[in-house]
């Protein structure tokens, strides 16, 4: 199954949601990923290697990421972040919260939950699993405070 987006709500109206690609411009200020995607779309008469492309890329991740996924006491505790029966509390710096990502996606009867700042000079990318039985109803920013929201 494939990552599906979490929408996360701002509590701040002044800060836009730039984890889009619309307004991709390619310049010194943009990313690997953002390029990538670029130069993959500009190439129609290739579809059937994109195809290609797009399930070997899929496999690795797939590969890393199984290998990469934490549990949830992990996650907070390098974050020092916090976890209640509805709800998990990550604080990260206010200068990252404009880029970050968050996705979920099903997996071996629970939900893995991916966490994603990207940055000019690396970034953050962390994976999760949630307790069996949970999973993702909501995010939203509370200051500096992710807040996933679960049932």
């Amino acid at each position: 199954m494939e990552w599906t987006r979490v929408n996360v709500q701002s509590d701040d109206d002044s800060i836009e949601d730039s984890s889009d690609f619309e307004d991709l411009k390619i310049g010194l200020d943009t990313n690997a990923e953002s390029m990538h995607e670029s130069f993959l779309k500009s190439m129609p008469h290739l579809s059937e290697v994109q195809e290609r492309h797009i399930l070997v890329v899929s496999e690795i991740e797939s590969r890393a990421l199984s290998s990469t996924v934490s549990s949830l006491g992990d996650f907070l505790s390098e974050f020092g972040g916090e976890w209640s029966e509805s709800e998990i509390r990550v604080p990260l710096e206010a200068e990252i919260r404009e880029g970050v990502v968050v996705d979920s996606k099903d997996e071996d009867g629970g939900q893995l939950v991916r966490i994603i700042s990207p940055e000019r000079f690396g970034g953050l990318l962390r994976s999760f699993r949630l307790p069996e039985g949970r999973r993702i109803v909501g995010a939203s920013w509370e200051g500096e405070i992710l807040s996933i929201k679960v049932d």
